[in-house]
């Protein structure tokens, strides 16, 4: 049988207790698994020329540290999740598994890279970063990207911050990345040299605070084209505090439901399985609506099955209790179908960007 069929021959609930035995280190990501595996069900195979194979081998292999035999599919990771899905799975005469077993084996290879297309990008992000540790920090590319964005948030009204403004508790955490972006490159010669650390240590430093600016203003900026939509109430200076916030997460997530399945249900029900969202005081999320709602209107008012999701997240992202927040934009991504898009900022703050300030 080919991936694809093996895919819809399982239930996840059944393959989900193969993922943590074989992979232990995997238990904490189970959700992520769950929204792999709809995503697969949804995809069309497809088949790429040039890809890596067109069948998958399961066979039984020996870890890398001689710590026992395994199940093992190759090739799988590092395809076209579309192209995986045409593979044929053959098995080797000695594997003696279950289709549970070897769709949790195949799902922990496809997942190398990430669970979805955005954390993929996330991820290869973050190596980029690695990459950057062993030479010189050079902070021009979080610069120019930054200020891009700057641009556009000033056009809408935006305020950008200096880093004499930033919280104090802040900077001193950029303090601290750069130090250890440094410690992989000072050499002895550098290590003498009080002029040379110190033009190092602040090239490093504005490396962290630019790359920090810019993933904010990025998602900031991916706001503006919904705030002017009516009864959306969040606005381009409550947008901005979100510069001056102590920490600050965001998840891009999208629903990948079945025809007879609300996307924002779908989420809903993710979220309250699995533990997926940040622990911080306050929440900002940000629902994109497909085309596939009947009850699809030109105001923001939020959908029944869109107020249980924002509820639900705010209990699982705000640690504040009752003295938390939870804010949100809507908007409207027809590509998406009968599908559901969240981005969810999580931060932490003594006061929610919402609340009212007497600027000067």
């Amino acid at each position: 049988m080919t991936f694809k069929e093996l895919i819809n021959s399982v239930n996840f609930e059944d393959v989900a207790p193969h993922i943590v035995r074989m992979y232990p280190d995997m238990k904490d990501s189970l959700g992520w698994f769950n929204l792999h595996f709809d995503l697969l069900r949804l995809t069309k195979p497809q088949y790429h020329r040039g890809s890596n194979a067109d069948v998958c081998h399961i066979t039984m292999k020996d870890w890398e540290d001689g710590t026992g035999l395994h199940l093992d599919a190759h090739p799988m990771e590092g395809d076209y999740w579309e192209h995986s899905l045409t593979k044929e799975i053959i098995l080797a005469p000695d594997v003696k598994a279950t289709k549970e077993e070897i769709a949790a084996c195949c799902m922990w290879h496809t997942t190398f890279y990430g669970f979805i297309e955005l954390e993929i990008e996330d991820r290869l992000h973050i190596g980029e970063e690695f990459n950057q540790l062993v030479s010189i920090p050079d902070s021009k590319y979080y610069r120019k990207e930054a200020e891009r964005y700057f641009y556009e948030i000033r056009k809408n009204g935006g305020i950008i911050p200096s880093i004499r403004e930033l919280p104090k508790t802040k900077k001193k955490e950029l303090m601290k990345k750069s130090i250890v972006i440094i410690w992989y490159i000072w050499d002895e010669k550098h290590k003498s040299n009080r002029a040379k650390r110190k033009g190092l240590l602040r090239k490093a430093f504005l490396e962290k605070y630019y790359e920090r600016m810019r993933n904010i203003s990025e998602n900031i900026v991916s706001f503006i084209p919904d705030l002017s939509r009516k009864g959306n109430y969040i606005t381009m200076k409550h947008l901005c505090r979100l510069f001056c916030s102590n920490l600050f997460a965001t998840i891009h997530i999208q629903s990948y439901a079945d025809e007879n399945t609300d996307g924002a249900t779908y989420l809903r029900n993710l979220f309250s399985k699995y533990n997926m969202l940040p622990a911080m005081d306050h929440v900002l999320v940000y629902i994109q609506r497909g085309n596939g709602k009947n009850e699809m209107q030109d105001d923001c008012v939020l959908r029944p099955e869109e107020t249980d999701l924002l509820e639900t997240i705010r209990k699982r992202v705000c640690r504040k209790g009752n003295h938390a927040t939870s804010d949100f934009i809507i908007g409207e991504k027809p590509e998406l179908g009968r599908q559901t898009f969240v981005n969810i900022i999580g931060y932490n703050a003594d006061k929610p960007i919402t609340c009212e300030i007497n600027d000067k």
